[in-house]
C-alpha cells in the first residue's frame, strides 16, 4: 500500500499490521472462505495505487478504503 491515512493517534505499527490481517481474514470469510487472484492482477492493483490512496480509519469500526488521490497530491 502506498499510503495509509486517518489512523488513530494511538494505533501502533504492530496494531495496524494486526488490523490489516484481521480485515483480510474477514474478507476471505465473507467471500465463502476463499479469495483467488492472479499475481498479475495483484501487481496491476498495486501499480494503480500510485493514483489512489489507501485509507484506514480506526475506531469502534475499522474501515479500509481505496480512494482516488486528490490531483494536488499526485
Amino acid at each position: 500500500m502506498s499510503q495509509i491515512l486517518n489512523l488513530s493517534e494511538h494505533t501502533s505499527d504492530d496494531e495496524l499490521q494486526r488490523l490489516t490481517t484481521l480485515l483480510l481474514f474477514h474478507l476471505v470469510e465473507l467471500c465463502g472462505g476463499q479469495v483467488q487472484f492472479k499475481m498479475e492482477d495483484a501487481l496491476r492493483v498495486r501499480s494503480s495505487l500510485t493514483t489512489k490512496m489507501v485509507q484506514m480509519q480506526v475506531g469502534d469500526e475499522v474501515r479500509l478504503r481505496i480512494i482516488d488521490r486528490l490531483p494536488e497530491l499526485q
